[in-house]
């Protein structure tokens, strides 16, 4: 047996080799965005921005490194990479002449960041305004939901949404400073002011005075309005009460906060019309309360016209709609939507209107998909679940559409024929492609897979029906031990009734291995309706590479499989995603026989914190060790603290209205019984909890119930709390949670196959 100090240098060793191998892991960067920024008969010109780990700063780095390649897509030259982390947001003009950069910079004498929008030419910077001495409007959104950040297509205005500037507040009561001055400054002042009275017309007098009282007026702050409730949207999105428009004209440097939209709506996603005379946009409802946004496709909202200040709605009633882009010759506007009801993700339609008619009647290009379609050559189609597109998403006939969507276990890339309406699927293998840019019939993509981080690749589109080429642009770093390692999918239908019976799981762990000597870790997705798809992760990586086997499993309720597969989940959260995760358990543990059903574990977050706090409570026996981030634990407890009690309706099959008080106590004995801490009593396996304080999705005190319902069972339990939010993402955060939770499974699987994790 070890002594202790023996085991604390055993302890320090296991560390340091997870630290290492998650520094190399780290040290791959992940492709953010990709842009065409020229092309002639002899060159390509690419502009990448990628994001990478710094682990001594602890932040996620930003740089760019642009590209010249040559028409057949071999790179000539590339520029060294440039830190741009400081950039919130840029925009070159269409001309490439002119480029906006939103800046956030700390000035000295301020102890808060500034913002700055940055105006460059292609000899130096022309222009920078300090947003904050300007004074207009509040802080520019930079988030997915509501940024915009676009030149008009004269390239002299810049388009964007920002924080509403409000009144100034104070208390009801506050004394004021006393007013000094100088004697030899006041009595000069007095000799001044009696020089000049007799020359001062009466008129002037008042003139003067109702312009100070209009200043004043203007600038007094509101009394007692400090404590006003200000709602904004939620996780990931706090602070964010009202938006507004904002037009920059870099002319006549002036700012100008749009009218026309009402203040019931929250205006985001703009784009110029092709005229430039107009705003085109997405606009919420936010009325009567604000519901949690992020990765929510389910709010009411409208694709908008603004012209000449007066606001149209392009779109039905009863929508939820996203992702609104032209088609290069101006005659198209698309956009994706979907049913209200439901679900908080779920498949869309592709709309579309033409432009030039004059009644804009919406057309469905593509319509919502119930279970799967076949598209062109036999192929299986299972819906659109992407929530956007890339803002340059046409051929330059403007005639086909370039998209990417989940589909089952993986992502995948389609051209559309917007006449047609001939969906085409993009040869590939069974990695993940996702469409970036295109420009002028040149597509780049990201290409990557649970064992390959992100690269770029880049294709000459010409024709619907021809095989496409790609050519790599990147090449990821060579992860040591990866070869070691596979990764596959399964598809799983079950026998019975059931309307829908098919889920899929995917393995990612070692090739093979002596019989039971691997440990297992099942590991279900939140949401409940998002995926696993072939992607690589850092923590997956990390775990496989270190000796485990992970199966990752999108039950029931998953997207990339139909609407039906999608709403099925509603009133069955507990019971059906939960057998789905015992199904891939057992089909796994036939499947590889390499894998040792004694150590079998759990991890999860947010609805996979649900499924893992619930399997450790319905199957006891089966699994030995539960790591659980922000986990759902009393689904009836989370309804009114929630950033989006109506999720904890759907779930559960009830309607988020008004209800009687005996429907709202049928619902919420409905809410209780699905959820895990009925099973808590039940508990065996040691269990990890990992809280964010700042978790407006799930807020802690689900997690911290579970942890005192075990302690009081007397269950191995262990609690870290972080100064986050719901992903646990930033810097130290993540880091400290991964290695954690490394080191728990490590203890309690007792993985003694596990060669990478012993000390030297």
């Amino acid at each position: 047996m070890a002594t202790p100090s023996t085991s604390r240098k055993t302890d320090r060793a296991t560390m340091e080799k997870i630290v290492k191998l998650y520094r190399l892991i780290a040290q791959n960067p992940g492709l953010s965005s990709a842009k065409i920024i020229r092309t002639n008969s002899s060159e390509i010109g690419v502009e990448t921005t990628w994001s990478q780990r710094n682990l001594e700063r602890s932040i996620s780095q930003t740089f760019k490194v642009d590209y010249s390649l040559t028409s057949k897509f071999e790179v000539r030259s590339q520029s060294f990479p440039v830190d741009v982390t400081s950039e919130l947001a840029s925009k070159t003009s269409n001309d490439n002449q002119r480029k906006a950069i939103l800046r956030s910079a700390t000035i000295k004498g301020k102890e808060s960041p500034t913002q700055f929008i940055e105006i460059w030419d292609t000899r130096c910077q022309i222009k920078n305004y300090d947003l904050s001495s300007l004074d207009v409007h509040g802080d520019v959104y930079t988030d997915t939901e509501f940024g915009s950040f676009q030149w008009s297509p004269d390239t002299t205005k810049l388009l964007y949404i920002a924080e509403k500037k409000l009144p100034k507040s104070e208390p009801f009561y506050k004394q004021k400073p006393q007013e000094k001055k100088s004697e030899d400054k006041a009595d000069e002042e007095d000799k001044i002011s009696a020089d000049t009275t007799d020359e001062k017309s009466e008129d002037e007098h008042q003139e003067k005075d109702k312009k100070a009282e209009s200043k004043s007026d203007k600038e007094t702050p509101v009394k007692g309005n400090e404590y006003i409730y200000k709602p904004d949207w939620g996780e990931a999105l706090v602070g964010k009460h009202q938006q507004v428009v904002v037009v920059l004209d870099t002319i006549t440097d002036n700012l100008t906060v749009m009218p026309g939209i009402d203040e019931s709506l929250s205006p985001g996603q703009l784009i110029w019309t092709p005229e430039g005379d107009g705003i085109v946009g997405i606009a919420r409802n936010h009325e009567p309360r604000y519901l949690g946004l992020i990765a929510c496709t389910n709010r009411e909202s409208w694709v908008f016209l603004l012209k000449d200040n007066i606001f149209q709605k392009l779109s039905a009633d009863n929508r939820g709609v996203r992702s609104p882009r032209f088609s290069p010759d101006g005659k198209k506007l698309v956009w994706l939507e979907r049913e209200l009801n439901g679900p908080h993700h779920t498949t869309h339609r592709l709309m579309s209107i033409d432009w030039k008619s004059e009644d804009r009647t919406p057309s469905i290009l593509i319509d919502l998909v119930k279970t799967k379609i076949s598209i062109n050559r036999g192929v299986p189609f299972y819906g659109l679940y992407n929530r956007d597109f890339p803002r340059r998403c046409w051929s330059k006939d403007s005639k086909y559409l370039f998209l990417s969507t989940p589909q089952r276990s993986n992502v995948r890339s389609y051209v559309l024929n917007t006449e047609t309406k001939v969906l085409t699927q993009i040869d590939n293998d069974d990695t993940s492609l996702a469409v970036m840019d295109v420009f002028d019939d040149i597509v780049l993509m990201s290409n990557t897979s649970l064992l390959v981080p992100s690269r770029l690749v880049a294709t000459r589109f010409e024709g619907e029906e021809g095989k496409i080429e790609f050519s790599g642009i990147t090449e990821a770093s060579a992860i040591e031990g990866v070869e070691n390692l596979k990764t596959e999918s399964t598809d799983y239908v079950y026998e019975g009734e059931e309307s829908v019976k098919d889920f899929n799981f995917t393995y990612l762990g070692p090739k093979g291995g002596e019989e039971r000597s691997i440990p297992l870790i099942i590991a279900p997705h939140g949401g409940p309706h998002s995926n696993y798809a072939n992607i690589f992760g850092q923590e997956s990586a990390l775990l496989a590479l270190l000796g485990y086997g992970i199966i990752q499993v999108n039950y029931r309720g998953s997207t990339g499989m139909g609407l039906d597969n999608v709403e099925y989940l509603q009133g069955r959260v507990g019971d059906v995603d939960v057998r789905d995760c015992v199904t891939a358990t057992r089909e796994s543990l036939k499947k590889y026989p390499w894998l040792d059903p004694n150590r079998v574990a759990l991890a999860g977050g947010s609805h996979g914190g649900f499924l893992v706090t619930h399997l450790s409570g319905q199957y006891p026996n089966m699994y030995k060790a539960v790591v659980a981030r922000n986990p759902v634990i009393d689904i009836a407890a989370m309804f009114t603290i929630s950033d989006i009690p109506d999720w904890c309706a759907a779930v559960t099959n009830v309607s988020y209205d008004d209800m009687s008080s005996e429907e709202t106590t049928e619902m919420v004995v409905k809410m209780f019984k699905c959820s895990p801490i009925v099973h808590a009593h039940k508990v065996k396996a040691p269990t990890l909890m990992l809280l964010g304080k700042k978790d407006r999705r799930v807020p802690p005190s689900q997690g911290k119930h579970w942890y005192l319902r075990l302690k009081a069972n007397g269950v191995k339990t262990k609690m870290l709390v972080y100064d986050d939010n719901h992903p646990l993402s930033t810097g130290p955060v993540e880091i400290d949670e991964i290695i954690n939770s490394i080191l728990w499974l490590n203890d309690h699987l007792n993985a003694k196959g596990n060669d990478h994790l012993k000390s030297d």
